[in-house]
């Protein structure tokens, strides 16, 4: 396709976006339109976004065979998001998508590595899981 018909192609789907908006009662235009209600959320800001939560566990590590053993695990399992890692403190801290997977999951994932593992709560006393 040639320039011009990039550009053509580029003005029409300006114009159909315009007109789209404008007959879904969504644009700065549609309070003008009589017996039409103004839409307030638009398409994009109707999706919600999600809600990631952060775990951190104190696990019985003591070697980089420990910490490689944990990230090959625990990095690809449904629903993680990140990973952090501290030998020196024995530190593993997961972000996650609830929606897939908890806490007690991550935790019970851990301890079949064969490691101790105990939930930090975030003002960093131990809890037991």
């Amino acid at each position: 396709m040639g320039t011009i018909g990039k550009s053509a192609v580029m003005v029409l789907a300006i114009l159909a976006g315009s007109l789209q908006t404008l007959f879904a009662g969504s644009g700065p235009d549609c309070a003008r339109l009589a017996g039409r209600r103004c839409a307030v959320e638009t398409a994009t800001a109707a999706k919600p976004k999600k809600e990631l939560k952060t775990v951190t566990f104190s696990v019985s590590m003591h070697c980089e065979n420990c910490v490689k053993k944990i990230t090959e695990n625990i990095s690809f399992g449904k629903g993680v998001k990140g990973l952090e890692i501290s030998l020196e403190d024995k530190k593993v801290e997961i972000t996650y998508d609830p929606a897939k997977t908890d806490a007690d999951r991550l935790a019970e994932t851990i301890r079949l590595l064969g490691y101790d593992v105990e939930r930090k709560k975030t003002d960093d006393t131990v809890q037991k899981d």
